[in-house]
């Protein structure tokens, strides 16, 4: 009996080392928020009920009920029932189902290969990942920046804005619709659905100013367009739409200025989409998602809105 409970306590003293690392590598994990939920949720792989403690790039798994994030940063996210998404310190990738932030400040969301990043601290919306590899935006507050995997701006997006996004090959062609304009010798258009200013090159311009044109091209990113554009592109055709939606005959000015016109009318994501730009193609949603809370595509009700 003795020899049995002396190789009890000698296992356990070598076990000890590791249990000692083990903690030490837990309490090394910095703690990042906490999460709860009104029934059980799925934390790095254990069911939990009620609430817990997140540490950095945890996981959350959403069974009947959403879940919501009380984050250290000040940011309060909302995940969807059915959904998953590891969480950081400074941002949220979401993985399944839809997930909704406000008081952003810098926390953004990632969504496959996409970055949406709020613009001001108390920006909010919702993303939702849909069909085939689209990813759904919709802005209640603030406004937001839309990134390609490369960090190329692909979308502007204000409040009462919802947008479909879908990344397209490397190498799609971009696309843009808006009113040609000429400002101090530069060729500038805001597209119309992803609110992004680019500067045109490419002959036959110049008999375009003024009036609606959609162009296809190609994006030079090794380029340095003039400063009011985010990007350069060198346009293959342009089709004339007709005259500018507006009295001037000029859209807004700026990398985020308003568009030149109403927005098109929402389409899938398919060859026909609004725009194409950074290898992402985007189409406006019809009906003000944002203002009715809700995003297409979701077979159960949208989560409550996180409490303000």
């Amino acid at each position: 009996m003795l020899v049995k409970l002396h190789t009890v306590e000698s296992a356990i003293a070598g076990l000890m080392p590791l249990i000692l690392v083990l903690g030490a590598a837990r309490a090394a994990v910095p703690v990042i928020g906490t999460v709860a939920a009104r029934g059980s949720f799925v934390l790095d792989r254990a069911t939990v009920t009620g609430n817990a403690t997140l540490f950095e790039g945890a996981t959350v798994e959403t069974k009947a009920a959403s879940s919501r994030m009380d984050l250290a940063s000040g940011a309060k996210v909302l995940l969807a029932a059915e959904s998953r998404a590891r969480l950081y310190s400074d941002h949220l990738v979401l993985e399944r189902g839809e997930g909704q932030w406000e008081k952003a400040a810098t926390y953004h969301f990632e969504a496959r290969g996409l970055t949406i990043q709020p613009e001001t601290g108390n920006a909010s919306a919702r993303v939702a990942l849909a069909g085939g590899a689209r990813v759904e935006l919709a802005v209640f507050s603030g406004s937001f920046r839309v990134l390609n995997a490369k960090g190329m701006l692909v979308a502007n997006a204000a409040a009462g804005r919802s947008l479909e996004l879908e990344p397209q090959m490397p190498d799609a062609s971009t696309k843009l619709t808006g009113t040609l304009r000429l400002s101090s010798g530069h060729y500038l258009l805001t597209d119309e659905t992803t609110n992004v200013t680019v500067e045109l090159t490419g002959a036959g311009l110049s008999q375009d100013v003024g009036y609606r044109v959609e162009v296809t091209g190609t994006t030079d990113v090794a380029a340095t367009p003039v400063s009011d554009a985010a990007h350069l592109v060198r346009v293959s055709s342009a089709k004339r739409l007709g005259k500018s939606r507006d009295s001037g005959g000029a859209a807004a000015a700026g990398k985020g200025g308003a568009p030149g016109g109403a927005a098109s009318s929402g389409v899938g994501i398919s060859a026909t989409a609004v725009a194409i730009i950074g290898g992402v193609a985007a189409a406006a949603t019809v009906g003000g998602l944002a203002a009715a809370g809700k995003l297409p595509g979701q077979g159960a009700p949208s989560p409550t809105p996180i409490s303000r």
